[in-house]
């Protein structure tokens, strides 16, 4: 067998090695997306998180706006308008359609 030969075969049987170790993990549940897991608080992550919203900024100014706008959409209250003088006040009558 020339070089080229040996080194196809060692892929060969790595990849295969590689399968098996996979089946087995597999089989013991260690990638189970089924069931779900308690997480470990690591208690690290935050500053990293709050390094990247600093480099957004940095990048796009106009994202603490844009956040600050969408929260102010999400806790708006939409009313709908009076239009055909459905509340009449003096009699204590109101109607409401279904939508």
């Amino acid at each position: 067998m020339t070089g080229m030969g040996w080194l196809v075969a060692g892929g060969v049987v790595t990849l295969a090695l590689l399968l098996v170790a996979v089946d087995r993990m597999t089989a013991r549940g260690w990638f189970d997306r089924r069931r779900p897991r308690e997480r470990r608080q690591t208690g690290g992550g935050v500053g990293g998180a709050g390094a990247f919203g600093a480099l957004v900024d940095v990048f796009q100014p106009n994202h603490e706006y844009l956040t600050a706008e969408q929260d102010r959409q999400q806790l708006d209250i939409k009313q709908t308008g009076d239009a055909a003088g459905r509340l009449d006040l003096d009699s204590g009558v109101v109607r409401l359609d279904p939508q």
